[in-house]
């Protein structure tokens, strides 16, 4: 499952690279975003985006018991019960300045932080859903769309995020699937547009959040080694 991502761009970028006209919310740096913490989202109704906030971690509407569910797979979102319905009209972007994957290395799982080599803003594809509780508090849910690990992450671990571009995610937004399918979407992003590094393995506390959090470990490089089975890994993005 998904357990950690950084968004450290600030707002202004955030929302001109994927046209927000408003916001509920004050976009400040997060260096170590966790499951069941309140994130940023973008939303769209009627063509228009917005920036909300939603707990991570997705509890369908008909559930009669929360209990959120951090990730989709996207092979399976479509037809899955606890997804469909979000995933014909509930979408949403999560933005993003990289995530965290932990990879076993000599008995160890130890963290790396991944990000797009430009540097330039993107977003995880993600779908969410309002849950009504027997004491009538809404909840206001989401939840991270995985596939399967392209050629790069497959040296970190067999699973990885759906990341999007502003170009893409105006699809993935776009209920009307008039442009693309929303299925189209959902690919492994091309690994020679990402870097990885080793980081502390501070970031296993949720309270470890500064920008310590990204500094690079001065450790041999080993992405080039064979990557291990999949059940031999970490399941932080499942």
């Amino acid at each position: 499952m998904c357990g950690r991502f950084a968004q450290i761009d600030n707002e202004d970028k955030v929302m001109s690279a994927f046209d927000i006209l408003q916001s509920e919310m004050i976009l400040e740096p997060r260096y170590n975003i966790c499951p069941s913490q309140r994130i940023p989202v973008i939303i769209q109704q009627d063509g228009l985006r917005t920036l909300e906030i939603r707990e991570w971690g997705l509890i369908p509407f008909w559930a009669k018991e929360p209990n959120p569910m951090i990730n989709a797979r996207s092979e399976t979102a479509a037809e899955k019960p606890s997804f469909r319905h979000a995933f014909r009209k509930r979408r949403c972007l999560i933005p993003a300045s990289g995530f965290y994957e932990w990879g076993k290395e000599g008995g160890q799982k130890l963290p790396y932080f991944i990000r797009l080599k430009n540097e330039q803003p993107m977003a995880f594809a993600g779908l969410w859903e309002e849950w009504l509780s027997s004491e009538g508090e809404t909840r206001r849910t989401c939840a991270i769309l995985t596939v399967a690990a392209n050629s790069f992450m497959q040296k970190i671990h067999h699973r990885m995020p759906v990341i999007l571009t502003p170009t893409s995610g105006a699809m993935w937004l776009d209920l009307s699937g008039t442009v693309i399918p929303p299925e189209k979407l959902l690919l492994p992003f091309p690994g020679d547009e990402l870097e990885a590094w080793r980081v502390s393995r501070k970031v296993n506390t949720p309270s470890f959040d500064n920008p310590d959090c990204l500094l690079k470990l001065d450790v041999p490089e080993n992405l080039g080694k064979k990557p291990e089975p999949p059940e031999a890994q970490a399941t932080l993005f499942d």
